[in-house]
């Protein structure tokens, strides 16, 4: 198609008209929204305490899970299992793949309830 051409065919199309109460109607919805009172803001000043304290209480855990844990682990001596040379790069790869997929389920659901 040339330029000349749709340019023929977009001159002969009738313009386009809203109806009758669309104008109207808009308004009314725009002053309604306007009228609206503002969201309530998240209350960080009350939250953040309690972050605080969560984190506090998570890094507490794991001190003390690895003060429980290392001594132990010190005592026994485990050998890690015998993987072939074909076997060895998928494994790592799988559990890579493994990892991101942890990572994206702990953000979204950190994400849904921060989020409510």
């Amino acid at each position: 198609m040339t330029d000349k051409r749709i340019d023929a065919i977009l001159g002969t199309e009738e313009e386009l008209v809203p109806s009758s109460g669309f104008l109207a109607s808009v308004m009314e919805r725009l002053r309604e929204e306007a009228a609206a009172p503002p969201p309530i803001p998240f209350p960080w000043k009350r939250a953040l305490p309690g972050f605080v304290v969560a984190a506090g209480v998570m890094g507490w855990g794991a001190v003390e899970l690895v003060r429980f844990i290392g001594p132990a682990m010190a005592a026994v001596k485990l050998s890690p299992p015998h993987v072939s040379a074909g076997l060895a790069r998928p494994l790592e790869q799988a559990g890579w793949v493994a990892a991101a997929l942890v990572v994206s389920l702990v953000s979204y659901l950190v994400s849904r309830r921060v989020a409510g």
